[in-house]
């Protein structure tokens, strides 16, 4: 177990549950990911949109993050897809999906104050590494929780 690097390192069980900075950006991801999907297909429109319907949303997605990224579609989430799908970059290329110029926008605002937010939590000691994030984390994340519960109100209410 010494030798092993990375997560798979860990121990099966903690004692006490964390989630570590890799695990945060994983289920971040995770939840870009099925937003991304519900604004291709209009959600915020429909009422209960079918099993095939969300499917079509999911391949759309996944075709055109290949095409335009180079990003293969993964069963499960992990940390090099995250890292990769939680750029600007990537929200432009599922922006061209998304039809509303107004949803678009929505998407970009919330990438970018993730982006702001996230190095936060990401390094050892925020105050020396990124003062600057810090002191802005507070409104960043109440910015981002306005955003989610008026634009994306379908999904998080």
């Amino acid at each position: 177990r010494d030798r092993v690097k990375g997560v798979s390192a860990k121990p099966f069980m903690e004692t006490q549950p964390m989630l570590d900075a890799l695990h945060c950006d994983i289920g971040n991801a995770t939840e870009f990911y099925k937003i991304f999907q519900d604004e291709i297909g209009e959600v915020y429109q429909k009422v209960n949109p079918s099993r095939e319907e969300r499917r079509s949303w999911r391949a759309a997605l996944d075709k055109q993050l290949r095409k335009k990224l180079k990003l293969k579609p993964v069963m499960r989430m992990n940390g090099n897809y995250a890292r990769r799908l939680m750029t600007l970059e990537a929200v432009e290329v599922v922006c061209q999906l998304v039809p509303s110029e107004e949803r678009r926008e929505a998407l970009r605002e919330l990438m970018r104050l993730y982006l702001q937010m996230r190095p936060v939590w990401r390094t050892t000691c925020p105050a020396k590494e990124c003062p600057d994030q810090l002191c802005r984390y507070s409104f960043n994340s109440q910015r981002f929780a306005d955003i989610l519960s008026s634009t994306f109100k379908y999904r998080y209410n």
